[in-house]
């Protein structure tokens, strides 16, 4: 019988990177077919709900950034914490029903189960990739200049990038045997969009509340992206470090507990 562990399913990831692609490219299509617009709404999509939130923070609310500057400052800060959370929402959100709504790959042995949601994030970050492009215009726009430091915006993402496929091996393989998982997801997603500093800074929150933002896996990235992309500043060394490792031990963890569940997948689908 096939051993299944961490070293297989990476490797099976690697083997199979045509048809992770195929995947991708396959889940990308699909989403937008059929639509007059088509692929035009990866970007009408966010610059919609970029719109409305924009409206209601800035326009009925008042906000600023930090409590200064105006509408220019805010609304890429905004857009900035957007991408961010979209990543992993739509990477993890999915992740739930993704073995369940697929048992024919479930009981063929030979198909890479581990590559599900390794699609799912590539397809998030296709779609974080178009949005941090619309991000570098406006910014060009507002502030007619591109910092350097967007150089570093790969490394600054990286610790996302694994803890959202860790969160999504581990959340796809508790979804098979625990059916309710799917909803509570569902709610802490959208928990999460106001509970990261999406819509303020970490500064500008109470000192508690900076204290309990530090524990969120997306305070580090979304703050990081904004540091590199908008203000031009360096990524901040120790931060980033803290959560790269958490960030491996996540993915590591995840993946072990989808490969130990993997067997019992097509008895219970």
């Amino acid at each position: 019988m096939r051993k299944f562990s961490v070293s297989f399913g990476l490797g099976s990831i690697y083997e199979h990177r045509d048809l992770l692609y195929s995947l991708v490219k396959r889940e990308v299509e699909v989403r937008y077919r059929g639509s007059i617009l088509g692929k035009m709404w990866v970007v009408i999509f966010p610059l919609m709900m970029l719109g409305v939130y924009t409206f209601v923070f800035c326009g009925v609310f008042g906000s600023r950034w930090a409590g200064k500057g105006d509408m220019t400052d805010f609304v890429p800060m905004l857009y900035c914490g957007l991408i961010v959370h979209a990543i992993f929402s739509e990477t993890v959100g999915k992740a739930p029903s993704l073995i369940v709504n697929n048992p024919n790959y479930v009981k063929k042995v030979i198909f890479p189960l581990e590559l599900l949601p390794v699609g799912s994030l590539f397809t998030a970050l296709f779609n974080g990739a178009v949005g941090f492009g619309i991000l570098v215009l406006m910014v060009l726009l507002f502030k007619h200049e591109i910092h350097w430091t967007l150089v570093f915006l790969p490394l600054v993402l990286l610790p996302l990038i694994l803890f959202a496929i860790g969160s999504a091996w581990l959340i796809s393989a508790l979804g098979v045997f625990f059916r309710d998982v799917e909803q509570l997801i569902g709610v802490l997603m959208s928990m999460l969009l106001f509970l990261s500093p999406v819509f303020y800074s970490v500064e500008s929150a109470p000192l508690i509340a900076q204290k309990l933002l530090l524990i969120n896996p997306l305070t580090y990235p979304i703050e990081d992206v904004r540091n590199v992309l908008i203000l031009g500043h360096l990524p901040h060394l120790w931060p980033w470090l803290t959560s790269m490792v958490a960030s491996l031990i996540v993915a590591w963890a995840g993946l072990w507990v989808f490969e130990q569940t993997r067997p019992a997948f097509a008895d219970v689908v």
